[in-house]
């Protein structure tokens, strides 16, 4: 057997000797999604006790390592262990570079594990078949939706550096929503709450996002029981749509789903061109309805927002005769920034800056197309956001970011223009989320909300011209585990302990050892209130339990038998 003795003696001694034969090694760790991966131990195993965890970044620094070679490994649970031999010159740094990749088990594991059971699609299906042509006009639906814009990114919500004067022109056109909300801090959830009107918690979609088919991470979901795609029996807003006489149409982003049966064209839309996932992800596949429009390497994000309009607005002409719901849900401004080359260098705002003044020209040219096409009268227009604003973005005067569930999370920015509903320059600073949307047409249109399922939204209307909210308390979520965290009223917040941790390593908000208490309508989340008011903080903890107990006994929201009275 090899003794390490010979081995050992010489490192010692030159521990001992100088400091000057030794230098560092700087690791950068990412996990299987391409992302830095943090809490994950890196170790010198002839050192014995060289070792520690990557920071937030993904980013270790041994130091003190004896010049020459030595061997670095990282071996985190359910991944493939890492070993690379570098070459640490005196006073000098290494590099490295580790990508994880899931272990063997973890692939078993992700066999073993199928896609959440579809539990009510007989249901689904009788509902659907008992929705008829809505008859009489019918105003058409314009959904636009940035990917990660900040609360604080547009010209309107006081971004001085960013300028947005098409998008900020149509929000004085109709009503500004100042406490409105995503209904996740993160890209999949956020859509399926919004195109399903429901907690997404409820439709196997809290838990992080949706990755391609394939993906490493795809394969870690699946080995934790994760659904990697909508189940089938979510009834979304499409499909109802359809059945109702719309043309309906999706343009950008999906993100609930790359399989077959889980893909636009399976949840109602007729029309559909974009990606199917984020933009940082492999493939950069652009498809046109079920198939392959523009392979990978032909895709050029730097054109793509405007290709995404140039798509909508084709729609928008095809129809204009009908009632239609166009989608438009832009890549943009999520990472990774690719200027388009007619903005490129113009924003004082820099590189992101660019991205979000060509969605404003692009947004400016999808509604001077309602116009000409003079249907802007009857037409309702949503803008806003899927979650709060990344790195590079800005969250105005709200505490955090995407990913998080302080406000600058999950409080996006969002206007509505209603024609005979909302009026020009209205600010409000009532409460809604973005699943609202979902009830609040289907009772515009006196379609009956399914009954077999708990519909999370409420009818907005009132609120958007000018009354209160319907909403006694909205809820947080986080982003790993899709847990319930927090829970708002109309003035408080209650903030729970967040303990979400990543399946690639610690992960998970660590800003708040104990739950605490914001008064939202004074301050934005800089002081804990929690002392001076006890009993705000007691009687918010009390809602926040009851909702996630009466969600635990009820995961998936059914009712069973079907209400005859919907919500």
């Amino acid at each position: 057997m090899r003794s390490h003795l010979p081995r050992l003696t010489m490192i010692a001694a030159a521990l001992v000797s100088t400091t000057a034969l030794a230098g560092q090694v700087a690791v950068q760790i990412k996990g299987p999604d391409g992302k830095a991966a943090s809490g994950v131990r890196v170790s010198v195993p002839e050192l014995m006790r060289s070792s520690a965890p990557s920071d937030k970044d993904g980013i270790v620094i041994l130091k003190n390592i004896p010049a020459g070679d030595v061997d670095i490994t990282a071996a985190p649970s359910g991944f493939r262990p890492i070993q690379q031999r570098v070459t640490v010159a005196q006073n000098g740094t290494a590099t490295l570079n580790f990508q994880l990749e899931p272990s063997d088990a973890l692939k078993r594991a992700a066999l073993a594990n199928s896609e959440p059971a579809t539990e009510h699609l007989a249901q689904k299906q009788a509902y659907l078949n008992s929705i008829k042509a809505v008859k009489g006009k019918k105003p058409n639906i314009v959904v636009i939706l940035f990917d990660d814009l900040g609360y604080g990114d547009l010209s309107s919500y006081g971004n001085r550096l960013i300028k947005t004067p098409r998008i900020d022109a149509a929000a004085s056109q109709g009503i500004k929503l100042e406490q409105f909300y995503s209904a996740s801090p993160v890209c999949t959830p956020s859509r399926a709450a919004l195109l399903s009107g429901r907690y997404p918690n409820r439709a196997h979609a809290a838990n992080h996002v949706y990755f391609p088919t394939g993906h490493p991470m795809a394969t870690i979901r699946r080995s934790m029981g994760w659904a990697n795609a909508l189940p089938k029996d979510e009834i979304l807003l499409p499909e109802i749509l359809s059945r109702a006489g719309y043309a309906t149409g999706a343009f950008g982003k999906w993100h609930l789903g790359d399989q077959a049966g889980h893909r636009p064209n399976d949840f109602g839309f007729q029309d559909y061109f974009g990606i199917l996932y984020s933009n940082d992800m492999k493939p950069e596949t652009l498809w046109r309805n079920d198939k392959v429009d523009t392979p990978a390497d032909q895709t050029d994000q730097a054109t793509l927002t405007e290709r995404i309009t140039d798509e909508a607005i084709a729609f928008l002409r095809k129809n204009a005769e009908k009632p239609f719901f166009a989608y438009v849900p832009y890549t943009a401004p999520h990472l990774p920034h690719h200027p388009n080359p007619k903005h490129k260098g113009v924003s004082e705002g820099g590189t992101y800056g660019d991205v979000i003044e060509d969605l404003d020209t692009n947004v400016g040219r999808l509604l001077q197309t309602l116009r000409d096409l003079k249907v802007d009268d009857n037409t309702i227009i949503v803008i806003t956001s899927d979650n709060g604003g990344d790195w590079g973005g800005s969250a105005g005067n709200l505490r955090g970011r995407k990913g998080e569930t302080f406000e600058g999370g999950q409080r996006v920015p969002a206007f509505i223009i209603w024609p005979g509903v909302t009026k020009p320059g209205t600010v409000s600073q009532e409460m809604g989320m973005n699943f609202d949307f979902y009830a609040t047409i289907l009772k515009e249109l006196n379609i009956p909300l399914p009954s077999d399922r708990i519909i999370d939204g409420a009818d907005i209307r009132p609120l958007l011209a000018g009354g209160k909210t319907p909403h006694d308390f909205l809820y947080y979520t986080t982003v790993w585990t899709g847990s319930f965290a927090g829970v708002r009223d109309g003035h408080y917040k209650f903030r729970d302990i967040v303990a979400d941790p990543s399946p690639l390593g610690a992960g998970g908000e660590a800003y708040n050892a104990i739950p605490s208490l914001y008064s939202l309508d004074k301050d934005n989340e800089s002081h804990d209130v929690s002392a001076k008011h006890p009993e705000e903080l007691e009687r918010l903890k009390k809602q926040l339990d009851a909702f996630r107990k009466a969600y635990q006994h009820n995961p998936r929201g059914w009712i069973d038998p079907p209400s005859v009275v919907s919500r």
